[in-house]
């Protein structure tokens, strides 16, 4: 059978020093201080999108109830407000076609002989459909 000896050569190991044994260094340098510094800001920069991200979801939020409320204490209902408008608009005399001069003489004759309007009324409004 063999035996083993204790070889007591060998020096004491410094454990402080770490170079002998071939680690890598545990540094998060990448050699560049542009990219050090731009991963270091990251978490600021995404913590601002996200606040500001919020806070325009939450601008919209208000407007959108905001116009709601103001819609419906106008008596009208916000679902359909737009075709509302749209036949309120086709129904009013803004965009009615334009009567034509003749029509109009003979609506207010009409009116004179009905006595609706007096003479001097007639001859008033004949005057001003005339300049038109």
């Amino acid at each position: 059978m063999k035996s083993f000896e204790v070889i007591d050569e060998f020096p004491e190991l410094d454990t402080t020093d770490t170079s002998s044994f071939g680690f890598i260094e545990d540094s998060s340098s990448s050699g560049s201080g542009f990219i050090d510094t731009v991963f270091g800001v990251m978490p600021v920069l995404t913590g601002i999108f996200v606040g500001l991200f919020l806070a325009v979801v939450a601008f919209i939020i208000y407007s959108q109830v905001r116009n709601y409320r103001k819609i419906k204490s106008a008596g009208m209902d916000p679902l359909t407000l737009e075709a509302d408008l749209a036949t309120r608009l086709a129904q009013s005399d803004l965009l009615a076609p334009k009567k034509s001069l003749e029509a109009k003489l003979n609506e207010l004759a009409d009116l004179r002989t009905r006595g609706v309007i007096s003479g001097e009324e007639y001859e008033q409004a004949r005057r001003d459909a005339l300049k038109e």
